[in-house]
């Protein structure tokens, strides 16, 4: 929370922030909390008066976070689902044990586990399921949380580590892109739009193709990998993806690769549990993921 802030902001007030943030657009979170559009700004301007910055940017119809609001964003989450756990514990109408808590990267979220949603939620026994959402390579679970997915290096203290494989990355694009830049070989690879990340790098796969480690003009730095493959989707420049969150694109032809070259992952997934008895209540979830984070088709 800024230090700006003399005493706390209404709890209304982080709602609708938190609503706005996730969904990028204050029309959207006043659909989610059945109220005006109007409320949402107002909520949203007293929010930025008390920071002193502005916690969006708003480009036309565009509205991104800004620095700061993405910071205040991932803690007004964290927040809100501790307190809705704790105000939990005295609802009569709570079941204890229904609902199922999953931390998992925004990547691995988005990419990975939507695409399996009915049959991730289908090993759940009707138990409730709440996603908590961790920045790109987080590898520190909440408190709260029954399991997390995570690709990092496993060293998570406290909890129960299960290595579920490792990775293996290589350049993706959309065919449209494609088309409108035939032919792609190595030899024009660098004159190309590049979709980057700090921490999948092409240093090892350029190496191993033999060109020089460097980035052409025009390519645009992402610090989460979930970004670099919806960019790609949306055919603008090329990714290193990770064979695991590219897999739905690639089966359905929204993205192709241009090389046969793979090179290895820098990090690889794990499957983490919160402690022994939890993971023996959810033991079909953990088949289901360990089964097909093992048993992917080679691509």
């Amino acid at each position: 929370m800024p230090t700006a802030f003399r005493t706390l902001p209404s709890l209304q007030a982080l709602r609708c922030f938190e609503a706005a943030a996730r969904h990028s657009s204050f029309a959207l979170a006043a659909e989610e909390l059945h109220i005006t559009q109007s409320a949402i700004s107002h909520h949203i301007r007293a929010l930025e008066e008390g920071a002193g910055q502005a916690l969006f940017h708003r480009i036309g119809n565009k509205l991104t976070l800004t620095t700061g609001g993405r910071a205040l964003a991932a803690e007004t989450r964290r927040a809100l689902d501790y307190l809705n756990r704790a105000f939990g514990v005295v609802d009569p109408r709570r079941d204890d044990g229904a609902t199922f808590i999953l931390a998992a990267q925004v990547a691995i979220t988005e990419h990975w586990l939507l695409p399996r949603l009915p049959e991730f939620t289908a090993t759940l026994n009707g138990a409730t399921l709440q996603i908590v959402s961790l920045i790109d390579l987080a590898e520190a679970p909440p408190d709260h949380a029954d399991a997390a997915l995570l690709y990092g290096t496993g060293d998570v203290p406290g909890m129960i580590v299960e290595s579920l494989a490792d990775e293996l990355v290589f350049p993706v694009c959309s065919p449209g892109f494609l088309d409108r830049h035939r032919p792609i070989g190595l030899e024009r690879l660098l004159t190309m739009p590049l979709l980057l990340h700090s921490r999948t790098t092409w240093n090892l796969w350029l190496e191993r193709a033999g060109l020089p480690i460097a980035y052409p003009k025009g390519s645009i730095f992402f610090d989460d990998v979930a970004l670099t493959i919806r960019s790609a989707l949306n055919g603008q420049g090329i990714a290193m993806a990770r064979a695991h969150l590219a897999q739905p694109y690639l089966k359905t032809g929204q993205l192709v690769r241009i090389f046969d070259l793979a090179v290895p992952g820098i990090f690889s997934y794990y499957l983490v549990w919160r402690n022994e008895a939890t993971q023996r209540r959810w033991s079909r979830f953990r088949t289901f993921v360990t089964s097909e984070f093992r048993g992917r088709e080679n691509i």
